[in-house]
């Protein structure tokens, strides 16, 4: 029987290993992803935080280019998401037709599901015919 590693789990096992020498912590977090799932979602998010005050204003530049009048309606959520995606696709974490095909695989799912509740609708709506 399968069972899933719980983040106290994976956090036990990671502990219990000797410490390495790691140059370049991105690509070993990359390579470890299966070995610790809930792990490398943490590293990512802390890992991919600019370390000086000249990636910040970058990453403000970023977000202000996000963040137009035209978008004043983003959640915080999806400006978060776009800013750690950004900083991804340029470590070569996550590669960008890779995001560009998950959204439109996402966008095709939720025009099937809309399509398929104006014709739920549509069919409620029908007088019965008697």
């Amino acid at each position: 029987m399968a069972t899933t590693a719980t983040p106290t789990s994976e956090f036990d096992e990671y502990l219990r290993h000797p410490i390495e020498n790691v140059k370049a912590p991105l690509e070993w977090w990359h390579k470890n992803r299966f070995v610790y799932p809930h792990l490398l979602r943490m590293a990512l998010d802390y890992l991919s935080v600019p370390p000086t005050s000249t990636a910040v204003e970058r990453v403000f530049s970023q977000g202000r280019g996000l963040l137009q009048y035209t978008r004043n309606r983003l959640s915080p959520a999806s400006i978060r998401a776009y800013l750690v995606l950004g900083d991804w696709c340029c470590n070569g974490l996550v590669h960008e037709n890779d995001l560009v095909l998950a959204i439109k695989q996402q966008k095709r799912k939720h025009a099937e599901i809309d399509a398929k509740e104006i014709r739920e609708s549509l069919v409620q709506e029908q007088p019965d015919a008697e």
